[in-house]
């Protein structure tokens, strides 16, 4: 009998805990609708503060529901904490203002629009504050501190509405089908892969075909505007941020997944608190997640050429429940690679020396790059991390090139036979530490990042013409960073204000010992760099202007065998402009912009060792060299999916490689190649950009066309060509039905006469099928095929010298095969929110 009561009173407990809820709430206060889910059961206590979920509405449907899923439904997408206890139940609005931004989002017919997303953005540069989802009523209520705002309110099927409102109660905004005609073909329903905003492209990732692309590495190479050498077109190679973090390696792009990223933006013209270096940025937002516990990214990769590739990533992240993250991961690499080239080269000294060369060059390594860290999101105002990342080759990182050669002197055949050189790279570990602090206090915005960075090399090689003396050279160098950046956002009265400081030191020690070919060296950089900058953006009407300076200080010292060279040690005081005036209609956003951006030389090519390539080839750094500055006036206009951008860039101390003879009396027919800055460059042309949605067909077509303008006269190169240059990128997404993706990507680079150049046309194909599987779509699977036309062949003649003239062919085992497998789990992402700090610097060492 004992044991009867006892299985009774089980039942009971049992049935309480599994009660459930019936009820229509039409309209009703969120408030009033969790005092209904508190009265009608008595297994949890709600707690909550009246006052602050007043103003948010519910209408919803309960049915048969436990009572942790009823508080979660009619909390909907509001930005409400929710904390289950055994007995008590928390809910608190996580985006405390004391005024809102609220309506209700409605068809062309007034019926309501469940689940619009709402974007708040600022009306000077239209950054990102702060958004919402309307609820099954179409209705939405977003906290917000800002007296006026520009919502952008978009939901697939729709027309996106992007207009500047008072914060308060705006009342019905209707929103109209996305379609239109394309040769008899109706198209409706599209997710828009890009659009305006601000001065900026924002590309959608998330429900479009970008998101099935693997790897965030693989999805940025089918961005508008993305050309096939890794540049944006017309605006150089991009720094690239995920979540205000900067990537430091591009293995941290392979462990991002791309159905992680919500949207990408491509800013072409950064602004000051950029860096002078920077010509343009894509920012990678990640899709924000909410939950506890474990989450992680498992994904694999093969890829077979001549050599074949592997790689394996592993991502791991613990949430607590007060908001904070414990994250590590490691990527593993293997690749074998082969380049195959032929050279015929002639040098006209006191003999006229001919060379042909067919060379071979092998590269063999493995190695990790690993991610290990903490950030704790305090609240929605304040935010901290440190993150940790290790790097290093998993045993000696070999470059074998290997060489059939043949020389002429005046016409007679006076050397030939097999070469070899074996560049080894020894297995350091170098260390990076970030740490940063990102918040708001009151409405002023703070966001300062800290970094060390520690990385040694040892590199050696041997090697030489088989039957000769052993040639062999060793390398060790020491690069050390240490930077801060302080980014602050000021309320102002009109308008949006920006400003800042970076500082950055760098200590650099690079020793050279050889066998005789050259001279040893023992070297010391030292650079400070210290910059002041400030940004100031204010919209008038249809007008937005904005306008950016950067005060930037550069001491440098260099030592040569203990001893400062003041030649080799200069100083630069400099200040880098920007500055933009934009003009927006409905339908078309037109902008002026003036853009100046300095580059330093890397380190490397600033060394002063002699490097053995062959008995007939050395090649060396120039301490000497100067930054680069650019200066470009560019008009961009853009409509929907059509991009149009006209541009003039004009060059100061570009830098490019030179060839001359080395010594022609003690060695004679050696070619030197060293690097110096040329004294005029100027380019202008024309980037376009098409990508529109026809059904299942996502298009995104680029082109650019341009006219490279450069003499060499002052160098010794007499050759001076100015032609045409073009470049097509078309790259074709197809989503089919069951969850399958085609991708078709294919490029032309016709030939073309630039500078003192002439280089072959070229291009390639790559096809990649893709199937995601499981209930939500977790596991992805792809098969990939790239240049599988064999086409995408290097070849050029050049007059890159002093009498010199080189041609080339060369073939960098790009034709492969290959298969790569995802798996995420659960649904938190990464919420580190460091940017880094001198990170021009350390793109140098």
């Amino acid at each position: 009998m004992q044991r009867l009561y006892i299985l009774l009173l089980c039942l009971v407990v049992m049935s309480a805990k599994a009660q459930r809820l019936t009820h229509n709430f039409q309209n009703t206060s969120l408030s009033e609708a969790l005092i209904w889910i508190d009265n009608a059961q008595d297994n949890y206590k709600l707690n909550f503060i009246f006052d602050e979920l007043e103003d948010f509405t519910v209408t919803t449907s309960l049915k048969n529901t436990t009572v942790r899923d009823a508080v979660r439904q009619v909390c909907g997408f509001y930005p409400m904490h929710l904390t289950f206890d055994e007995q008590d139940i928390y809910i608190e609005c996580t985006q405390k203002a004391d005024t809102k931004l609220s309506g209700r989002v409605v068809d062309e017919k007034g019926q309501p629009i469940p689940y619009a997303s709402v974007a708040l953005l600022s009306l000077s540069d239209s950054m990102f504050l702060t958004g919402g989802v309307s609820n099954e009523a179409g209705d939405f209520v977003i906290p917000c501190t800002l007296k006026r705002v520009i919502a952008r309110i978009s939901c697939i099927g729709y027309k996106t509405i992007e207009q500047p409102y008072d914060v308060g109660h705006i009342g019905k905004i209707r929103m109209y089908p996305d379609q239109y005609m394309v040769k008899g073909v109706e198209v409706k329903g599209s997710k828009r892969i890009v659009y305006t905003s601000g001065n900026n492209l924002i590309a959608n990732v998330q429900g479009t075909a970008l998101e099935l692309f693997g790897s965030a590495s693989e999805m940025i190479t089918h961005l508008p505007l993305m050309m096939s050498d890794g540049t944006i077109a017309g605006h150089g190679k991009p720094v690239i941020y995920i979540n205000n973090k900067k990537v430091r390696d591009e293995a941290e792009l392979e462990r991002l997944r791309s159905n992680e990223i919500l949207t990408a933006e491509i800013i072409t013209n950064p602004g000051s608190e950029y860096g002078a270096e920077v010509t343009s940025v894509i920012k990678l937002k990640t899709i924000r997640r909410t939950g506890e516990g474990w989450s992680g990214n498992f994904s694999a990769g093969y890829h077979q050429g001549k050599g074949e590739q592997a790689d394996g990533n592993i991502s791991l992240n613990y949430r607590t429940r007060n908001g904070m993250d414990f994250f590590g991961g490691v990527n593993i690499s293997h690749l074998n690679q082969f380049l195959c080239a032929t050279a015929d080269d002639q040098l006209q000294a006191s003999s006229i020396w001919d060379y042909h060369r067919d060379n071979e060059v092998f590269y063999h390594f493995n190695y990790f790059f690993g991610s290990f860290g903490w950030n704790w999101d305090i609240n929605d105002h304040h935010s901290v991390g440190i993150s940790y990342t290790p790097f290093s080759y998993l045993g000696n990182k070999p470059d074998l090139r290997a060489s059939d050669e043949k020389t002429y002197r005046d016409g007679q055949l006076v050397d030939g036979g097999h070469s070899e050189t074996n560049t080894t790279r020894k297995p350091l570990v170098s260390h990076s530490i970030n740490a940063y602090y990102a918040g708001r206090i009151g409405q002023w915005g703070i966001d300062f990042n800290a970094d060390y960075y520690r990385a040694p090399s040892v590199s050696e090689m041997e090697g030489g013409t088989v039957g000769e003396p052993i040639i062999s050279s060793r390398s060790d160098a020491m690069n050390k960073l240490v930077a801060e950046k302080l980014v602050i956002k000021a309320p102002v009265p009109k308008g949006s204000l920006t400003f800042g400081e970076e500082v950055s030191g760098v200590d650099r020690t690079s020793d050279f010992t050889q066998s005789g070919y050259a001279e040893d060296n023992h070297i010391r950089q030292q650079t400070t760099t210290w910059s002041l900058f400030a940004d100031y953006s204010i919209t008038l009407g249809k007008f937005s202007i904005n306008a950016g300076l950067r005060w930037q200080n550069e001491l440098n010292n260099y030592d040569v065998d203990g001893q400062r060279n003041d030649e080799m040690s200069p100083d630069y005081h400099i200040l880098i402009p920007r500055a933009s005036v934009t003009y927006q209609t409905q339908r078309w956003k037109h902008k002026l912009a003036f853009f100046t951006s300095r580059v330093n030389p890397q380190y490397q090519l600033m060394s002063s060792d002699i490097h053995y390539r062959s008995k007939y080839e050395y090649d060396m750094g120039n301490p000497l060299l100067k930054p680069t500055t650019s200066r470009q006036l560019s008009w961009t206009s853009q409509w929907k999916w059509i991009y149009v951008e006209a541009f003039y860039q004009h060059l100061k101390h570009a830098i490019r490689s030179l060839q001359y003879a080395y010594d022609d009396t003690n060695h004679p027919g050696v070619m030197m190649m060293d690097y110096r800055n040329s004294p005029k460059r100027q380019v202008y042309g024309v980037n376009l950009n098409f990508s529109p949605k026809i059904g299942f067909w996502q298009m995104n077509y680029t082109a650019s066309l341009y006219f490279d303008d450069e003499d060499l006269r002052p160098m010794g190169i007499t050759h001076d060509w100015n032609g045409l240059c073009t470049d097509f990128v078309l790259d074709n997404s197809l989503m089919l039905p069951k969850s399958w993706a085609l991708n078709i990507q294919g490029c032309v680079t016709p030939y073309r006469k630039s500078g003192c150049s002439q280089i072959e046309s070229t291009g390639f194909l790559n096809i990649r099928l893709s199937k995601q599987f499981l209930k939500d779509k977790s596991l992805s699977v792809a098969v990939t095929a790239n240049d599988i036309l064999h086409t995408q062949y290097k070849e050029m003649t050049a007059y890159g010298g002093i009498n010199i003239r080189t041609h080339f062919r060369e073939y960098d085992d790009n034709r492969r095969v290959g298969i790569d497998v995802s798996w995420k789990f659960n649904a938190t992402r990464s919420r580190y929110k460091g940017s880094h700090a001198g990170q021009s610097e350390r793109d140098r060492l």
